[in-house]
């Protein structure tokens, strides 16, 4: 489970996509899990008498008291906290995911436990996520301490991984998962795809390595699954590392997006990888790219 983070000065656009159908139809059931006060929340998803715009203008309501009495608008009000669990992890139901959201608010100092906090929402339009959205503003016009707002979500994170049994972020000591940002979800969204190429990459990566004994075995099977994939070598011709993308996921310039492998998974960079498959040749020829 992983937390990311963004802040904003518009609440009305988020809530917006939030509650929107997304570009290619892809929100499923937008609706309102968890709330700073769900007698106070409308839910534009389920309630016929709830607007988007009614729901913002109740999250903006101390920031715009804020600004009658300054002339301004408190400066990157908005807070977005997308949460989302591990492709392998149990369907979460409402009422966990409302945990979640209500867990981090408080871990992150926006909603602290014994202290007027901020107001929030989380929505629900996927199985596999929340998005919390928040304006930083208490009541009396302060704005909440945050420093460090991302590694304390990541924290109380893992806190909930280790409770409830979910996969922990990492795969041993000193490994690190590397987990989609907001603007990679949105694109999976957008694309219609299941789950966000980062995830997508994971998947196979962690699938050739089952049946593999050697190097050229895994990558023989990452290609065999529809990676694309790209050696990285030294003067000599020698791998030194490699990198993988997924087919129809380009750039502005419509070139593949490549991801280096430690940016996935750290366990299975080209190192780890000959520690894991020791039968491999130490020097082996470098097979052309399967892709651009």
């Amino acid at each position: 489970m992983i937390p990311d983070i963004s802040t904003g000065n518009s609440i009305r656009p988020l809530l917006a996509y939030l509650y929107g159908p997304g570009r290619r139809e892809e929100h499923e059931d937008p609706h309102l899990v968890a709330a700073w006060n769900r007698h106070g929340a409308p839910d534009p998803g389920r309630d016929p008498g709830a607007t988007v715009g009614r729901l913002a203008a109740r999250l903006d309501q101390h920031a715009r008291l804020r600004e009658a009495e300054l002339g301004t608008m408190p400066p990157s009000r908005v807070w977005h906290c997308s949460v989302r669990a591990a492709p392998e992890d149990p369907l979460l139901t409402d009422g966990q995911w409302a945990q979640v959201a209500h867990r981090i608010v408080r871990a992150t100092g926006l909603a602290p436990e014994r202290r007027a906090g901020c107001r929030w929402v989380a929505v629900r339009h996927s199985v596999h996520h929340i998005h919390i959205a928040a304006v930083s503003v208490r009541p009396d016009g302060s704005r909440p301490a945050m420093h460090r707002d991302q590694v304390r979500a990541q924290a109380e994170c893992r806190a909930i991984e280790a409770e409830w049994g979910l996969r922990p972020v990492g795969q041993g000591p000193r490994a690190t998962t590397s987990y989609p940002t907001t603007a990679e979800i949105i694109k999976a969204e957008q694309q219609g795809w299941a789950e966000p190429s980062r995830v997508w990459l994971q998947q196979r990566m962690r699938r050739a390595l089952e049946g593999a004994a050697t190097v050229d075995d895994y990558a023989t099977a990452l290609v065999a699954d529809g990676v694309q994939l790209r050696w990285r070598t030294d003067d000599s011709g020698a791998r030194i590392g490699y990198s993988l993308a997924r087919p129809g996921d380009t750039g502005a310039g419509g070139q593949l997006l490549y991801f280096a492998a430690g940016r996935i998974d750290s366990a299975l960079t080209l190192p780890r990888l000959r520690d894991l498959l020791p039968t491999e040749a130490a020097h082996q020829p470098v097979p052309a790219a399967s892709g651009p």
